[in-house]
């Protein structure tokens, strides 16, 4: 597990800790009999994790999956499965092999709202996030992350939200070209090729850290 991923589950142990949990029976959710129509599942099994709506109320140790064609998220109670269509603000996946951190409120992109779920797999001043389109068939328990042939990246910065690829290191590299210089330095000493999530992270990582020592903007 790369730095990231254990200051992610740091914290969000940290804010499990700290919130009070609360009881599901106040869960605004629809009881599911059937997946809803055209439900594709971002895993196959059910797993725990933990839900915060937007008003501020915390669930925690919830049995839980993520309906990505539908962008929704369903929950167990005791035997039932409740599905729910609108009040989260994020809500997080503990798979066993990796932990999956949701959230919504960012700035509208192409076809999306700010309802809209994105995976947030950098969280600094710049944010790297994802959004899946299809299950993950296979979790790898790995310092590498490939990325999935049908996930989407955006950069979120400056309160702008813009599509990016890895294959096309431009998409990103024009986002950070105040620090161009210093960015083609990281990409050479760190050998940073872009066939997977952890090398723009640490692309991102280096670019926040650089621009932090130097005063943010300054």
């Amino acid at each position: 597990m790369n730095y990231l991923r254990s200051v992610l589950m740091c914290v969000t142990v940290l804010i499990s800790g700290l919130a009070q949990a609360q009881d599901l029976g106040s869960l605004n959710g629809t009881p599911v009999n059937e997946p809803a129509g055209n439900s594709v599942y971002l895993l196959s099994k059910w797993y725990p994790g933990s839900i915060r709506t937007t008003n501020d109320q915390f669930y925690d140790g919830v049995s839980m999956r993520y309906d990505v064609k539908n962008d929704q998220v369903e929950y167990k109670k005791d035997s039932a499965s409740f599905r729910i269509s609108d009040g989260v603000k994020e809500f997080t996946i503990a798979s066993g092999t990796d932990l999956y951190i949701f959230r919504s409120g960012f700035p509208a992109a192409k076809g999306l709202t700010e309802q809209s779920f994105y995976r947030v797999m950098y969280d600094g001043n710049v944010k790297l996030l994802k959004r899946y389109q299809s299950e993950i068939t296979a979790e790898k328990a790995s310092a590498t992350r490939t990325m999935e042939h049908d996930a989407l990246l955006y950069i979120e910065k400056d309160n702008k939200i813009t599509p990016v690829t890895l294959k096309n290191k431009n998409s990103f590299l024009k986002l950070l070209s105040d620090e161009k210089n210093k960015m083609n330095y990281v990409i050479k000493e760190e050998n940073l090729e872009f066939d997977g999530d952890d090398d723009l992270v640490k692309l991102l990582e280096e670019y926040d850290s650089y621009k932090a020592g130097r005063g943010g903007d300054n």
